[in-house]
């Protein structure tokens, strides 16, 4: 049953039935309260009302640090997602309520991201908002009668453009690696280049998991999240047995990504090549794919769960094509 009463110049009107939550709302006119009134009554009667209360009373602020807390503490790249959600939380986008959010306030999220990020970054970000509002309507029985993401297409990104370490290049990378403070630095190199080791699966590999028998070396902990074992280049093994064993098990004794990444960006100013260290992964790819190696055997020891993925890591180059052609 509807009652209705006057407030400040306004008419409220609630809704009050038998074993449910009280709805309400306020209008300017007592017409307008009491055709609302009678829709959602009819709505009621039927089994459509569809109650917003919850949505409008969560921001996506709330909703992000909720889903970083139950969810994204148990994934792997955790602190990696959590540094998006603590940047996501400062746009103005995380102050609104869920029911609030449509698509065309994440468009204008995109449109205003575009002038400081590239479009590969901002889809990652929609993208986290989307699965942020997925988990409230699936697991927190929050109901929304949409995800506004699912209605706002993703920017088009460029092509990836992989850079491959040529031979000489690697020689001064290694050269100059041994000058610095970090000892496992050129291992590291090595790993990636004659390896195809993430950077995340060096920094995780540890001692007790290593053969020297076979030259083998067991991964337990990768991106994602099969275990695989990978070969070792003879000069990876002989670059290893040079390094202390560690306390805490670990091959290379670097504390954290920062660190790693310090030194790594230090080498670049000492050698003066501009390439990241993912770039050695795409030349293990593209080097494999010159010596003959099969797609399976390069997936094996790479980790590449998706060919297509590994395609986009094969840079071959044209020299190469024209000698293959004149064999």
């Amino acid at each position: 049953m509807a009652g209705y009463r006057k407030r400040e110049g306004k008419w409220e009107v609630r809704i009050r039935r038998l074993n449910q939550k009280g709805i309400s709302k306020t209008f300017v006119s007592k017409e307008d309260a009491q055709k609302w009134a009678r829709e959602y009554e009819a709505k009621i009667e039927k089994g459509l009302f569809e109650d917003l209360s919850h949505a409008n009373s969560i921001s996506l602020k709330e909703l992000l640090q909720q889903y970083c807390n139950e969810v994204s503490s148990t994934k792997r790249g955790f602190a990696e997602e959590k540094y998006k959600i603590n940047k996501l939380c400062k746009d103005p986008i995380a102050t609104l309520k869920l029911a609030k959010i449509t698509p065309l306030k994440v468009r204008k999220f995109q449109d205003s991201w575009s002038l400081s990020h590239n479009p590969s970054t901002i889809n990652k970000y929609i993208t986290l908002i989307s699965v942020a509002i997925k988990y409230a309507r699936q697991m927190l029985g929050i109901y929304l009668p949409n995800n506004p993401c699912d209605f706002v297409q993703r920017l088009k990104e460029p092509e990836f453009e992989g850079q491959i370490i040529e031979r000489h290049e690697e020689e001064l990378l290694l050269s100059q690696a041994e000058h610095s403070k970090a000892n496992w630095l050129k291992l590291s190199i090595m790993l990636g280049i004659d390896c195809g080791l993430r950077r995340g699966e060096i920094l995780g590999a540890r001692r007790e998991n290593l053969d020297f028998a076979t030259a083998t070396l067991k991964l337990n902990e990768t991106k994602n999240g099969y275990r695989r074992v990978v070969g070792l280049s003879p000069r990876v093994i002989e670059e290893i047995k040079k390094l202390p064993i560690n306390i805490d098990g670990r091959i290379i004794n670097c504390p954290s990504s920062d660190n790693f990444y310090h030194f790594y960006n230090q080498l670049q100013k000492w050698t003066g090549i501009k390439k990241s260290f993912h770039c050695t992964r795409l030349t293990f790819a593209t080097r494999c794919v010159e010596k003959g190696w099969t797609i399976q055997e390069i997936s094996a020891q790479g980790g590449w769960r998706d060919l297509r993925v590994l395609k986009r890591y094969t840079h071959l180059s044209a020299n190469h094509l024209a000698k293959k052609l004149g064999s």
